[in-house]
């Protein structure tokens, strides 16, 4: 027996095979390769559509970042301000109300003063008034020195006695 050994079988088996390639070319083939591209460029929008949303969101989120970092900064300034003022408010206050008190003392001292002056003036004008008196009963008793030196005693605790 020949080992290789030409048939109609095999050339039916093989004209059969060429008719199937033939046919799945034409019908499937095409299509199916058609599918696959179109399955491969969808997929290639779809990662490029995720990519550039994640670029987006990333972007997003500094903008976000920022913005916060921005609100907690003008947050601080803002608070820092307010304190600043409020500090500077009340040495304003505090300055005002020593002022005023030293104004108030200043006052009251020239007040003291002026009673002290009035007092003294008017604790003269009675020893001035006590002494004419006294040189005048001198004068009119013309009196002995024992009566004189009783007299000038007596002066002197009247002026003790009156106010100040």
């Amino acid at each position: 027996m020949n080992p290789i050994q030409f048939d109609l079988t095999f050339v039916v088996q093989l004209v059969s095979f060429l008719v199937l390639v033939y046919i799945l070319r034409r019908f499937a083939w095409n299509p199916l390769m058609n599918m696959m591209e179109e399955r491969r460029k969808r997929i290639e929008t779809d990662l490029a559509n995720a990519e550039k949303e994640r670029q987006q969101a990333e972007q997003i989120k500094r903008e976000y970042q920022e913005e916060m970092r921005k609100a907690r900064q003008e947050a601080q300034e803002g608070i820092a301000k307010a304190t600043k003022l409020s500090e500077q408010r009340a040495a304003e206050i505090l300055a005002s109300a020593h002022a005023e008190a030293e104004k108030i003392k200043q006052a009251a001292l020239a007040d003291i003063e002026r009673e002290r002056d009035l007092a003294i003036a008017q604790v003269q004008a009675q020893v001035a008034d006590l002494s004419v008196a006294v040189a005048e009963k001198i004068i009119r008793q013309n009196l002995d020195i024992k009566l004189q030196e009783d007299m000038i005693e007596q002066f002197i605790q009247e002026v003790g006695v009156l106010p100040c």
